[in-house]
């Protein structure tokens, strides 16, 4: 038999968010045999797929034979198969295959051909033969993605005077997702092990025994082969079977395109009697093995058969697009100007003045007051602030309160007078306060430095107090820095806290905190991302943040949104409430202000300040600092 080592060449498959709907579509014919030919020395062999919808390659939904495509066929020369090769161009319906030497070939239905092969090695060595001289196909584990084409191993029986029919050898999941994110760079389906009796030596195989003494009993009906030799499917893995297909090269209009970006996984055919898998387990992920966020999907008993295809329902994912609306990206000053014309300095905070304009504080440079219109894209200049360091504020009776961060102080301006429009309404209110947040009538301050926030009762200038101490918490050596924090739709404090060594073991969280004091979450490992590209998504035990934590906002979608370094992390309520919440990126994740390894959405630098458009729950704006304003959408 065969004593080459030979490889399934590589399938690929188009992924765009998808559901998995399990429909697999018989092939009606039985396998059939070959037409050999000899002219001058060559051999030719005609091939044809079964059935449309069991053959691997297509273009534009016709079924093709690609250009240097392999298949081996039983012979009797020295290594026990013979390779042919196709050498025309891409071509649908029957095609010929050629062979230079002058092997003799087997025929009958003791006999049959395999396809795609991938010959490796030389000589008689290069098929290693099975100890009872069958012939093992072995399932890879990993396929290369190339558009609109899968190539999953078929099988043919050979006799003298029929063409090369085809059928798959296993079955085929068919994959679709749509709004497939810039940087997904894989898909996975994995099977968890079912049965003990079915282990083997840790590959998934097809086994097929060729013996000149035994018949073959062809059985559709049970979607494989009988048990019986010369024919022999053995389905057999150890641990859990996990198939990868890599999509890095897919396009940005591949991974955007109406129907979705399809991938067709081959799958042996369902270790179970009925030919199903318990379970099957689908995601996307990044090159660094993170899972693509809203990409997971599980089904369970999907029957699985020979020459099927099996479709799972289309996975649409979120689709975030982000646009420049204002600034000179990269040049910053206080210019005024339409959309990009415009200028910004060192932007710290974003509140909105009313439904259609925005403020931003400058920190630095002149210390203006800017104002910019959704609408119009205009950007002008509202009040110069003075004082040191214009940090984060809210509006709040008509007024806009903002903290001095450099003087420890909140200050308001009026919009309403251009006499004495700012002024300091609370001094000392911490060691480098942050932000300023109301909820009801009492302000909340985050005051970094000395590890506090601070309630004021009833307003700015009300009764001050200490509502949360994160010196109290572990911190060693280190000092805790509550840095943003904004409020849920129960009145729960949520707080970003990092640290100034970045040791603190109860640093680098969120933190979701009762109207009481009372902390009810602490989402995050407690432990800094070693790297700003290799932020940890998942739960709240699990979840890594980085060091720059600079806002937080909490949406309309009831989730929180928060920045971290060069990334925006989504923090999603679980069933039992923020305790089991979940940690996504969903834009950025690079380590420098031009990469972006795990994004759903690159973004280009250090995200300042986020704020959700008052009238569109699927929009949001930040600030970086590459002095641009950003609207994401969220589609």
């Amino acid at each position: 038999m065969m004593n080459n080592n030979w490889k399934l060449m590589k399938q690929t498959a188009l992924f765009m968010m998808a559901a998995v709907t399990i429909l697999f579509v018989s092939c009606g014919k039985e396998p059939r045999t070959a037409d050999e030919n000899a002219s001058e020395g060559t051999r030719t062999l005609v091939a044809r797929f079964s059935e449309a919808d069991t053959r691997t390659a297509f273009v534009d939904g016709v079924y093709m034979w690609k250009k240097n495509d392999n298949l081996v066929v039983r012979s009797n020369n020295a290594n026990g198969y013979s390779t042919f090769k196709y050498t025309g161009d891409d071509s649908a319906g029957e095609v010929e295959f050629e062979n230079a030497s002058e092997d003799v070939l087997v025929y009958g239905q003791n006999s049959f051909a395999i396809y795609p092969a991938k010959i490796s090695g030389t000589g008689a060595s290069a098929y290693p033969k099975e100890e009872d001289g069958s012939l093992k196909v072995v399932l890879k584990d990993t396929y290369t993605w190339f558009e609109g084409n899968v190539e999953a191993p078929m099988l043919a029986q050979v006799e003298a005077g029929e063409p090369l029919e085809f059928k798959h050898l296993g079955g085929v999941l068919k994959v679709t997702y749509k709004n497939v994110p810039p940087k997904a760079a894989r898909i996975v389906v994995t099977a968890p092990v079912v049965d003990a009796a079915e282990l083997a030596d840790g590959k998934v195989t097809y086994k097929i025994t060729s013996t000149m003494n035994k018949t073959i009993g062809w059985e559709t009906a049970q979607g494989g082969f009988v048990a019986d030799a010369p024919y022999v499917q053995a389905y057999s893995h150890t641990g859990t079977y996990k198939v990868t297909v890599n999509i890095a090269n897919a396009t940005a209009a591949q991974r955007t395109a109406e129907g979705g970006l399809v991938a067709y996984i081959p799958l042996p055919v369902g270790p179970m009697d009925d030919h199903s898998y318990p379970k099957l387990n689908v995601k996307m992920t990044f090159a660094d093995n993170t899972t693509v966020p809203g990409t997971e999907r599980n089904a369970s008993n999907i029957v699985i058969e020979r020459a099927h295809i099996k479709p799972m329902p289309a996975i649409t994912l979120t689709r975030y697009s982000a646009e420049v609306v204002a600034g000179t990206d990269g040049s910053n000053g206080t210019v005024e100007g339409t959309g990009t014309a415009a200028k910004f300095n060192q932007v710290r905070g974003l509140c909105w003045l009313d439904n259609d304009n925005l403020l931003l504080t400058e920190s630095n440079g002149n210390k203006v007051l800017r104002k910019f219109n959704k609408n119009t894209k205009a950007v002008s200049n509202a009040e110069t602030l003075g004082g040191n360091a214009p940090w984060q504020g809210r509006m709040k009776d008509g007024l806009f309160y903002f903290i001095d961060k450099g003087n420890a102080q909140i200050r308001t301006w009026n919009p309403s007078t251009n006499t004495d429009a700012v002024a300091t309404v609370t001094s000392s209110v911490g060691n480098s306060p942050m932000c300023v947040r109301f909820w009801g009538n009492d302000a909340f301050v985050a005051s970094r430095n000395d590890s506090k926030i601070y309630k004021f009762a009833g307003g700015a200038t009300g009764t001050k107090s200490v509502f949360f101490d994160f010196s109290t918490l572990d911190h060693g050596e280190d000092t805790n820095w509550p840095i943003a924090l904004d409020f849920d739709g129960d009145g729960n404090v949520i707080v970003t806290v990092g640290s100034a060594k970045g040791s603190s073991t109860s640093a680098f969280k969120v933190y979701v905190i009762s109207q009481e004091g009372i902390v009810i979450a602490s989402i995050g490992a407690g432990t800094k991302a070693a790297d700003y590209s290799k932020l940890v998504d998942g739960s709240p035990a699990k979840a890594t943040f980085s060091a720059n934590m600079n806002g937080l906002v909490f949406g309309p979608d009831g989730a929180i949104y928060m920045l971290d370094s060069y990334a925006i992390r989504r923090i999603t309520k679980g069933s039992s409430g923020w305790s089991d919440a979940t940690v996504t990126t969903i834009l950025g994740g690079g380590s420098s202000y031009t990469t972006a390894s795990g994004a759903m959405v690159q973004i280009t630098s250090t995200p300042q300040d986020i704020i959700f458009d008052p009238q569109n729950s699927k929009v949001f704006y930040f600030f970086d600092w590459r002095y641009t304003l950003r609207k994401v959408t969220i589609e």
